[in-house]
């Protein structure tokens, strides 16, 4: 099984240079995706009760038997109902089984009935972040949250406790800074590196990503704001140097000489950020709030928000984001209207000759 997991993953690469290979290599983060879906759809068949011996090749998870038995055990997990990704993994399946297995057509033909039926549509937000996003309506939420580095810069501060055991909340409170000025993925956040990716430029400071490293293939160029400078210089010079094992220029140290993991900076984010304003927000959900934020205070300006998350087109950006700021866009209709109904005008003359003549229904009056 692993022979064929490896040879069907450097295909995805596009190492081999394979001319009925994928027309656009998969990033590494892409190709541990892939793994990882693998697996749990390998796991989910033996929980479901097949032998494990039986699964020697990726043609073994993807029969239709299997690939329904797959699904099934996903569904089940989430109550009978689909989910990202319930859809994702029945997608990606029915790709392996389209062309690496190459299953019959017919066979082709009833995986897609089963992916669309699975299919959550792709776009929008979904019930569970538009929730999460709900209590954003209110400013006096918006301004703790977007003020709560500098909440937990003050408290640490006073905290009298070595700097080593407040090391990981100043940690937070620049990561939380970083996201608030660039909503970035959390494995882009986690692998910030001191030297290759903040760069200086006179006395402004830019974070800078090579295409290369980003999810979607679009580079990250962006000033950072002097408060967010001054957060992060902040930490890196009174606790970062508690958090360093081993010589590394991570922004953000793990326990070796390399980035913390994004599974073990993500929580840290989410938990201090409930733990400060009982909200829940995960490192990603801090791009969805960001474009709200924006967004309720320019509705429409969706082209600022597609650059700042650098999605490759506007297309992703509206699909995600139209309607998001209904209620901000509703608002400022009524000031407008209101400005103008309150503004003094002319009084209007009466119109003079004869009005218009009135269109009876048909059928006569009623």
């Amino acid at each position: 099984m692993k022979a064929d997991v490896d040879k069907f993953l450097i295909r995805l690469s596009g190492v081999d240079l394979d001319e009925d290979g994928p027309t656009r290599p998969a990033r590494s983060a892409t190709l541990k995706t892939r793994e990882y879906q693998l697996r749990v759809a390998a796991s989910a068949l033996v929980l479901k009760g097949v032998e494990p011996t039986s699964i020697r090749a990726l043609s073994d998870i993807v029969t239709l038997e299997r690939f329904k038995l797959v699904l099934r055990f996903l569904l089940d997990r989430h109550k009978g109902q689909t989910s990202p990704q319930v859809a994702q993994i029945a997608a990606f399946l029915k790709r392996v089984a389209r062309h690496w297995v190459k299953v019959d057509d017919m066979t082709l033909l009833q995986m897609q009935k089963v992916a669309s039926r699975l299919s959550t549509g792709g776009r929008g937000l979904t019930a569970k972040n538009r929730e999460r996003l709900r209590p954003f309506d209110d400013p006096q939420t918006v301004g703790r949250f977007l003020g709560l580095p500098r909440r937990i810069r003050r408290e640490v501060e006073k905290d009298r406790r070595a700097p080593k055991l407040k090391a990981v909340l100043a940690q937070s409170a620049a990561a939380i800074a970083l996201l608030h000025a660039v909503p970035l993925r959390i494995g882009n956040l986690a692998n910030i590196d001191m030297r290759k990716h903040l760069i200086a430029r006179g006395k402004r400071v830019y974070l800078v990503i090579s295409e290369h490293d980003t999810k979607n293939g679009e580079p990250i160029d962006f000033e950072l704001p002097a408060a967010t400078v001054e957060m992060i210089a902040w930490y890196v010079r009174e606790y970062r140097p508690h958090l360093v094992r081993a010589p590394t220029d991570a922004l953000f140290p793990g326990e070796g000489s390399g980035p913390k993991a994004a599974y073990g900076l993500g929580p840290e984010i989410k938990a201090t950020v409930f733990d400060y304003t009982g909200l829940v927000v995960n490192a990603h959900l801090f791009r969805h709030a960001g474009a709200k934020i924006f967004l309720d205070q320019r509705p429409g300006q969706y082209e600022v928000v597609r650059q700042v998350l650098r999605h490759r087109s506007i297309e992703t950006t509206t699909g995600f984001y139209a309607g998001a700021e209904t209620r901000s866009a509703g608002e400022h209709f009524a000031a407008v209207i209101d400005k103008l109904r309150a503004e003094p005008n002319q009084t209007p003359t009466r119109r003079s000759g004869p009005r218009p003549s009135r269109i009876k229904p048909k059928g006569g009056s009623r």
